[in-house]
């Protein structure tokens, strides 16, 4: 390539690639392919949750251009299933309602897709479309021993509304999932969150998602769906 191997920036799933990189005398950005195990790629210059964290312009380079008002446009995804009952921490102790879905129904979702916080619409089969945000992963400030999916609907209800079908199309990301010093701070973050996903929502690049047939099409009694099969329903 001819370049000077300190104006190389070198991005590494692996830590013998990042061990390589680093001793080529290049700047290295690990994105660990094995979660939880970030601690290995210590000898990186940045650690990032996924791809969808890379920021260019942190190292000299052009930004990418994709991003909007703090949030990342992606490929919808659509994912149903009814609520089921969670750790109860949401209500009790962040004071944030989230309408769980089982996690072992979306398995593979769960694989496909890094841990972080998205957004985008909710419909309740017997209630409504809600703009949501929503995190998946294993919430390092709990320390949850299996990956999670927990949607908050942005609006307040008068009642639980556990068994109710719900159908989410997910349309867009905000940031990595992270640990926080306090419970103070996670409550916080998550506010931040949700004012985030409830601003961008109203953009035409996400507003046009609400009228996904997929939101309002009923669920058989007791099924789960998930992943991109609806997708032919509304582009």
């Amino acid at each position: 390539m001819n370049a000077d191997p300190s104006n190389c920036l070198v991005i590494e799933d692996s830590v013998p690639g990042v061990t390589a990189g680093k001793a080529a005398g290049m700047h290295v950005i690990a994105v660990p392919s094995v979660p939880k195990r970030t601690d290995e790629f210590s000898s990186a210059d940045e650690i990032i949750n996924s791809l969808l964290d890379l920021r260019p312009e942190k190292w000299g380079l052009p930004p990418f251009n994709d991003w909007i008002e703090g949030t990342l446009p992606i490929d919808p995804w659509f994912i149903g299933g009814p609520v089921i009952k969670g750790f109860g921490r949401g209500s009790k102790v962040l004071g944030i309602p989230t309408a769980n879905l089982a996690a072992e129904n979306f398995s593979d979702i769960l694989s496909d897709h890094t841990s972080g916080v998205y957004f985008g619409w909710a419909g309740l089969s017997k209630r409504g479309i809600y703009k949501m945000v929503m995190s998946i992963g294993w919430n390092p400030y709990f320390d949850n021993t299996e990956k999670t999916i927990e949607p908050w609907l942005l609006h307040g209800f008068d009642e639980d509304f556990y068994g109710e079908e719900l159908r989410l199309v997910i349309v867009g990301y905000i940031r990595p999932e992270a640990n926080f010093p306090s419970l103070e701070s996670l409550i916080e973050r998550i506010h931040e969150d949700g004012r985030i996903a409830e601003n961008a929502l109203d953009l035409p690049e996400y507003a046009k998602y609400k009228e996904s047939p997929y939101l309002r099409n009923p669920l058989q009694e007791g099924a789960a769906t998930g992943g991109n099969e609806a997708e032919q329903e509304f582009i």
